[in-house]
């Protein structure tokens, strides 16, 4: 069996900054993609299609919602 106690030293600060940094770094690799690579396939160029838009909506649910809960 798994042994997890290890894990039950670790601050709740320390393990929320964790877990945001994780909800984070989605985030940060979509803002540097580039507007052609985000863009490529699509016939238009429409804001929806725009996924810097999507992952930065995501990423604040995601952490309001945790920091909520």
């Amino acid at each position: 069996m798994l042994n997890f106690d290890w894990i039950s030293h670790i601050d709740i600060g320390a393990a929320k900054f964790i877990v945001s940094l994780s909800f984070l770094l989605p985030l940060i690799f979509a803002m540097t993609l580039k507007k052609e690579y985000i863009y490529s396939g699509a016939k238009d160029m429409k804001l929806w299609r725009n996924l810097k838009l999507w992952i930065a909506l995501l990423s604040c649910i995601m952490l309001i919602l945790y920091f909520l809960f």
